[in-house]
């Protein structure tokens, strides 16, 4: 939807398969009845004995329905046989289960509001929303590491595979219904082009982006990002302020031995 969202990989391709098949029969019936002036019983006996090699007895008058059904039997049945090999390894494979479970979170997604879409689950994105979900606060990562992605749906996180800098991502991850995007990419161009791109898809977005750079940050602000996160200065003065303050081992963010062997 584990499940790394490589596309819409199942459904669609079965989808156009079924229509595929469904065009074929439907219109090789519609020839047949015209040329042979025989029900539409008889229409589609002729098709499926065609393709099937089913051998009803029914044989054209005509030669083009002869011709059509020369095409069916070459074309047909080479359908058929792909279908079915299709559809066995789309249970076989897991990929049902697979596809039902995108669905699934699809679904969930659709149903969000007010939610916030985290772009990055690295470092920094970790633990943004380490500490969205212990807030009980709905959000949504966008991230185009697939294997993450299945990690992140096996621990009950909604989570897309997909580039933050395209609409489309965004759009999917419900930016029309949500309240604030943070972009946590690690790269600042990339950063700035997934702003323009969540303000391309709703200029109301809130946005919180993380920058390396004081020169980077004031483009991001120029262009709608609300507020700028720089993680050197914010370590930096958290160190600064534990000392000043005598409060060494006690501000967040700010780790002891301890701490980490409790982790």
């Amino acid at each position: 939807m584990g499940i790394a969202y490589k596309g819409r990989i199942a459904l669609p391709s079965l989808k156009k398969i079924i229509l595929l098949i469904i065009t074929v029969i439907g219109s090789s019936i519609l020839l047949i009845r015209h040329y042979e002036g025989i029900s539409w019983m008889d229409s589609f006996f002729m098709v499926i004995d065609s393709m099937t090699h089913a051998h009803f007895g029914n044989y054209p008058k005509v030669v083009e329905t002869k011709l059509l059904m020369v095409f069916l039997t070459i074309f047909g049945v080479g359908l058929l046989v792909y279908f079915i090999s299709f559809l066995v390894d789309f249970f076989l494979s897991g990929k049902l289960m697979e596809a039902m479970g995108l669905r699934k979170i699809e679904k969930e997604i659709e149903q969000m509001k007010d939610h916030i879409i985290l772009c990055g689950y690295g470092r920094v994105g970790s633990v943004v929303g380490s500490e969205l979900r212990g807030n009980n606060i709905p959000f949504v990562v966008i991230d185009n590491n697939s294997d993450l992605v299945e990690k992140l749906r096996m621990d009950g996180i909604l989570a897309i595979w997909g580039d933050a800098t395209d609409t489309s991502a965004l759009k999917e991850a419900g930016i029309d219904r949500s309240n604030f995007l943070v972009t946590v990419l690690g790269d600042d161009s990339e950063t700035i082009v997934a702003i323009l791109a969540a303000k391309e898809a709703r200029p109301s977005i809130r946005i919180i982006a993380r920058s390396g750079s004081e020169g980077m940050a004031r483009r991001m602000l120029q262009i709608g990002a609300e507020r700028i996160i720089l993680p050197e200065y914010v370590g930096g003065l958290e160190i600064a302020q534990s000392i000043v303050h005598k409060q060494l081992g006690k501000t967040k963010g700010l780790f002891s031995e301890e701490d980490f062997e409790n982790k």
